[in-house]
């Protein structure tokens, strides 16, 4: 049993586990969130075993899930994101988790993919950053690109498959976020595709959902 992080998993549907595709849910939410989202990716990838963990911390705000950092109001009303030292925990936390579930299930980590939602694309992307080596890909709903975590000098991780999707109605996340987002990783020597779902706010549409299977799918005939 992985220690640090516990959530729903799905077993793939073939019985076999080449492939771990691993779900981070959003601000005051839980794995059960997004675990759901298997079933968009379990035909393209039917040997893939699938796991949602609930972030470390419960959320500030009382009655709701998790947080894998917090988030502050200034004096003004508006949100602060400032929590270098927590995120830069959370992706410690969140790294070792990954590759002690990579040793526990025999996968390369090639054959790993990162789904993220909101506060949980912002974590993907830190993680990433913080990894050495490539992954199956990255897929990034309403989030954005904090840049705090250092990313190492010789990384194969740049070569990993990128893709944001954003709502241009999204009244949480700013679709500017994922825009910023995709020039700062792109200075940073990434590859990044870019999907904004007309007049979706902060949520998954069926739409960015087959825009990603989409992404996945070419991914795989890639490699």
């Amino acid at each position: 049993m992985v220690k640090g992080l516990f959530g729903p998993t799905k077993k793939s549907i073939s019985g076999k586990v080449n492939e771990l595709v691993i779900f981070f849910h959003g601000y005051g939410a839980d794995g059960n969130d997004l675990i759901s989202l298997s079933d968009h990716f379990s035909s393209l990838l039917p040997n893939a075993e699938f796991h949602a963990p609930n972030a470390p911390d419960r959320c500030d705000m009382g009655g709701l899930g998790y947080q894998w950092f917090p988030i502050n109001q200034n004096n003004d009303g508006t949100i602060s994101l400032n929590a270098t030292n927590e995120i830069i925990s959370a992706v410690t936390i969140i790294n070792d988790w990954i590759d002690a579930l990579i040793s526990e299930k025999n996968v390369k980590p090639s054959n790993v993919l990162l789904i993220g939602f909101s506060q949980g694309t912002m974590m993907i992307l830190e993680a990433l950053i913080a990894r050495r080596e490539k992954l199956l890909g990255l897929i990034g709903f309403s989030g954005g690109f904090l840049g705090v975590s250092h990313e190492g000098e010789l990384s194969d991780c740049k070569d990993t498959p990128i893709l944001l999707i954003h709502g241009d109605a999204d009244p949480v996340v700013p679709v500017n976020m994922t825009t910023t987002a995709v020039e700062s990783l792109g200075r940073k020597g990434f590859h990044i595709e870019k999907y904004i779902c007309n007049g979706l706010a902060h949520g998954i549409s069926l739409d960015g959902l087959s825009h990603a299977a989409e992404f996945l799918r070419k991914t795989m005939l890639k490699d």
